[in-house]
């Protein structure tokens, strides 16, 4: 039978596992190692063994579905053809009492004949093997022969030859092949009983066997966990041994804890001290006793409150391969009022070792005062060295400058050069200073920035006729592209100019001659982003990490041909850092790379940051039957569209034939019109208008007729906004290409 081979099995284990627990009587010692692999060895069968009862049980549960499958199908084929011959009894019954009766009422079963005949065929005909098609094709002419008969008695009676078809019927052809049929139904009913008889039969024989196998399956597996317990109550000695170590290794771990350099803190989700080491009383002047329940803001000269230190907490993640989850730098503040500066390098622990499965975290605080006070040295140094040198630099670059410009007299061609040569390096060297006071400048805090409110577009215009001429010596052609609406940041213009300045120069000098840098202003999010596209070779991808570090160049003997001092795109981090914004680069798909800016946007920007008669701004159609609605989106929309608002449809044929839309939104449902036909209308009419759907119904989406659909109960008018410029930018840069 199907589960002998799945019992013997089984029973092999069980004689397996019999077999090692008389190795593991006590009357029979066993060393450490051969109990392991016995352990091992039972965790094995018995899970193997539950694995082959789930793939039996499978096998015979297949096999009963099967033939329940089968049961189901005869008994539906039996009722199908006794159903067949009720109809054509009805047919015969009701032919002959409109024969004999005249009355049309008799005809209704007639009427409905044919169609419930052929969907009671095609239920049949469905899995019907080759012998059964070739019966059912036998009855369905028979079938045809009853229908054609009993259409010509009707077709008598209605054209007043009511005796020609009393003479049809007394011939008895239609009895005859009534009687045919019902031979032929017989014969299929009997055998699908026959069929039916065998898989009852069958289906009792596979119960039995079904539950005679697994009721041996389910001894031998309880055999198996008998045995495995038995195993497991013997390990427990191992299993102790194992704890001691456990508690052996805890506190050498606690012993590297309050033996460390750096002051240890352990703290709960709140930022509360639940454990410290000896170095932070050693640091702090605390005693443990002084500190353990209370926030760890207490070591810091700071103005935050707990629920900000809370918030803070939560970011930090756990430590990978790059170390601590965050590193922070705090000044501490000594239990005398002393302060000095700290680095915080804090992860949170690993789940499993939480307590209560709340967050919790590991804090090693390290005293940095001398590595600040050389690191002040050092700038100090370097501020007085470059200001000193700034000064005859200058000097000797203006009379550089002189000479070769003939204040001097004429100059022979070697000389020239010579001085020329000399000239050159010495603006290298006064931009070298440059650079290292605005780095220096930027990180001590001393740099300072007049934050105004400014336009994106004018800022790129200056930069892209600055670059121009550096651009056209390396032979590189720049193009502009910027949105039709304001976008307004508040920033420093000398200094964001010095930024893109620094990113445009990058790409240049890493672009090869003929190609095209491009410098582009758009939105992502609530940020304006500025990016500057090449096509050079790409950052390599052993120099990313530091790419923005300081005197960071990919290859020095290239870097040299290319000119530069290796501070340009640290210096621009640092600008758009003190602007509240990030800088970071991509890989370009077809080549070269993406450097950005992002800037957030000034909070004024969703009120209007021009007049909305601004002829410069797009023009957006908004077809809403929704006052409320109209009002708000023109509001969110001013000083980046010209909204024109329509509540019908009239309106918006009149708005499209007057004006020069860049993009439309329709709501779908306005009363008695229909947005979506005015959408297909308005899509025939301008295939390339960017077109949106703000509506309530989630189905408007799957119309495929708008480039984007929002929900108006899941997205907000901010949203639609930004969807709707969106577009706008994308279409206009695709034009201009």
């Amino acid at each position: 039978m199907k589960g002998f081979s799945d019992i013997q099995l089984f029973c092999r284990n069980s004689w397996i596992l019999g077999y090692m627990c008389r190795r593991m009587s006590p009357f029979r010692p066993v060393s450490s190692g051969l109990r392991r692999f016995l352990l091992t060895l039972a965790f094995f069968l018995v899970p193997l063994s539950l694995l082959g009862v789930h793939f039996l049980l499978l096998g015979e549960f297949e096999e009963v579905r099967d033939y329940r499958v089968t049961s189901e199908r005869t008994v539906e084929t039996r009722s199908l053809l006794s159903q067949f011959l009720t109809l054509h009894l009805d047919v015969e019954t009701a032919v002959r009492g409109y024969v004999l009766s005249g009355d049309p009422n008799f005809l209704e079963p007639y009427s409905a004949a044919i169609p419930r005949r052929d969907s009671l065929f095609a239920r049949l005909r469905a899995d019907a093997d080759a012998a059964r098609l070739a019966q059912l094709d036998e009855l369905l002419a028979l079938s045809d022969t009853k229908l054609e008969i009993a259409a010509r008695n009707v077709e008598d009676v209605r054209s007043g030859n009511v005796e020609e078809a009393r003479q049809l019927i007394a011939s008895g052809r239609g009895r005859l092949t009534m009687d045919e049929i019902r031979s032929l139904v017989a014969r299929i009913d009997a055998e699908e009983a026959s069929a039916l008889a065998e898989s009852t039969e069958a289906g009792s024989i596979l119960r039995r066997d079904v539950e005679r196998t697994v009721t041996l399956l389910l001894v031998g597996i309880a055999v198996l966990l008998a045995i495995a317990s038995l195993l497991i109550f013997s390990s427990s000695r191992e299993r102790r041994k194992a704890m001691t170590q456990v508690e052996r290794l805890a506190k050498r771990q606690k012993a590297m804890f309050d033996g460390g350099v750096d002051g240890m803190l352990w703290l709960n989700a709140q930022g509360n001290i639940l454990r410290m080491n000896p170095s932070i009383s050693r640091m702090f002047g605390y005693a443990e006793k002084d500190l353990l329940g209370r926030n760890n803001l207490v070591l810091m000269d700071v103005d935050y409150s707990p629920s900000e230190s809370q918030a803070w907490l939560s970011t930090v993640g756990t430590a990978g391969e790059n170390g601590a989850g965050r590193k922070q730098e705090f000044i501490g503040r000594h239990a005398d009022g002393a302060t000095f500066e700290t680095e915080v390098a804090i992860s949170r622990v690993a789940r499993g070792l939480e307590e209560e499965g709340e967050p919790q975290y590991v804090a090693s605080i390290r005293d940095i005062s001398h590595r600040k006070r050389a690191e002040r040295m050092k700038d100090e140094f370097v501020s007085t060295v470059s200001h000193e040198l700034r000064t005859p630099l200058t000097s000797i670059a203006g009379s550089l400058g002189l000479v070769m410009g003939g204040a001097a007299g004429p100059l022979e061609e070697k000389t020239r050069r010579l001085i020329g040569i000399a000239h050159a390096n010495c603006e290298r060297l006064i931009r070298l200073i440059n650079d290292i006071l605005d780095i220096e400048k930027i990180e001590s805090g001393k740099m300072e920035f007049d934050i105004r409110r400014m336009q994106v577009a004018p800022l790129l215009r200056r930069t892209r006729d600055a670059m121009a001429a550096f651009a056209q010596k390396h032979d590189v052609d720049l193009e502009l592209i910027v949105p039709p609406w304001p976008q307004c940041i508040m920033g420093d213009p000398d200094r964001l100019e010095q930024l893109v300045t620094n990113l445009v120069s990058n790409a240049i000098k890493h672009s090869p001659p003929g190609e095209k840098v491009e410098i582009v202003g758009n939105m992502h999010s609530r940020y304006a982003r500025i990016e500057v596209r090449d096509k050079g070779a790409g950052v390599p991808v052993d120099f990313r990490d530091r790419i923005f570090g300081k005197f960071a160049m990919a290859d020095a003997s290239n870097s040299r041909v290319k000119g530069g001092t290796g501070l340009g795109l640290s210096i621009t981090r640092e600008i758009a850092r003190h602007h509240g914004g990030e800088v970071g680069f991509a890989d370009r798909d077809s080549g070269g790379s993406v450097f950005y800016v992002d800037i957030p946007l000034a909070q004024e920007q969703h009120v209007g940051a021009a007049p909305e008669t601004d002829e410069n701004l797009p023009i957006v159609l908004h077809l809403d039957d929704d006052d409320d609605t109209l009002t708000v989106v023109a509001s969110t929309f001013a000083g980046k569209a010209r909204v024109i608002s329509v509540d019908n449809v009239a309106d918006a044929r009149a708005a499209i034939a007057t004006s020069d839309l860049a993009a439309a939104i329709i709501d779908v449902s306005l009363g008695e019109e229909s947005g979506a036909d005015f959408a297909r209308e308005l899509r025939d009419r301008l295939p390339e208008l960017p077109l949106l759907f703000f509506t309530a119904f989630d189905d408007s989406a799957q119309t495929g007729v708008a480039d984007r659909a929002l929900i108006k109960s899941r997205a907000s008018v901010d949203d639609l906004v930004n969807a709707t410029l969106d577009l706008v930018m994308r279409r206009r840069q695709e034009t201009q290409r």
